[in-house]
């Protein structure tokens, strides 16, 4: 039986309003964020920036922070939990994520997708002067009174995400126009070919915000999420991405095209 994936059809020139529709497929995110950047006491502002019924993003931070009823605060992760964005601002009553349209309630709630979970809360006080402070410290555990050993305990770290398999006869030579390139989304990887019978692969994640990549035309390799663009050989053309294109291996057997 044969494994070989299909051969698809290279993508030279894309209506840019074609390549928005196919950008609804996003790969992961390129890295979680984390949400303890900022270190548990911090001051993120004054509480009087907090509108009633509106809220206000620390970006440095990764927080939000809402005020749904007067003297009400509440406080959130700013991490989108669809594809791990930052939140971009509160705007109407409703948290607001700008790379694909999810829109979260003051509580942290999902009120409309893609997101289906909503965002972790993060505890948020408000000290004597006025300001806001980030995950007060919680009050020590009681001394143990035993002489008993305690159990061992252990933290799992969760397994880092696996990249693509390798594919074989990934596609045609003949699918790869020279000064242009090809988007597997499936597989999301890109190959370009900048001259004749030079190949280059790439991850096709952006590195902006994890999306992948919506097409090559123009001669580079185009995001369609924030306007960030690649050369050819993956290295950053237009921001707001700043880290080339990971490269990925790449074989030519006779007229076939496989990722090493």
């Amino acid at each position: 039986m044969d494994h070989r994936i299909p051969r698809r059809t290279a993508v030279g020139v894309a209506v840019m309003g074609a390549a928005c529709a196919a950008c609804t497929r996003y790969g992961p995110p390129s890295a979680p964020a984390d949400e303890n950047a900022v270190a548990a006491g911090e001051v993120l502002g004054k509480a009087k920036e907090v509108p009633v019924g509106g809220g206000v993003v620390y970006k440095d931070a990764k927080v939000v922070v809402t005020q749904p009823d007067t003297g009400q605060y509440r406080g959130f992760s700013a991490v989108c939990t669809h594809q791990g964005c930052l939140v971009a601002a509160v705007k109407d009553g409703t948290i607001n994520c700008d790379c694909h349209g999810s829109k979260f309630k003051l509580d942290g709630t999902v009120e409309t997708g893609p997101a289906t979970t909503p965002l972790p809360a993060r505890q948020v006080t408000v000290n004597e002067g006025g300001e806001l402070v980030l995950g007060a410290a919680e009050e020590e555990p009681p001394a143990a009174t035993t002489t008993e050993e305690l159990p061992e305990t252990t933290t799992e770290v969760p397994p880092e995400p696996e990249q693509p398999p390798p594919a074989a006869g990934l596609a045609a030579t003949g699918d790869i126009p020279v000064g242009g390139g090809t988007v597997f989304e499936n597989e999301q990887v890109v190959i370009t070919q900048p001259v004749a019978g030079d190949f280059k692969a790439f991850s096709a994640v952006c590195t902006h915000q994890g999306c992948v990549v919506a097409d090559v035309s123009g001669g580079t390799i185009n995001c369609a999420c924030h306007g960030s663009k690649f050369g050819l050989d993956g290295a950053v053309a237009n921001g707001p991405a700043t880290t080339p294109l990971p490269s990925r291996a790449v074989k030519v057997s006779g007229d076939q095209i496989s990722l090493a």
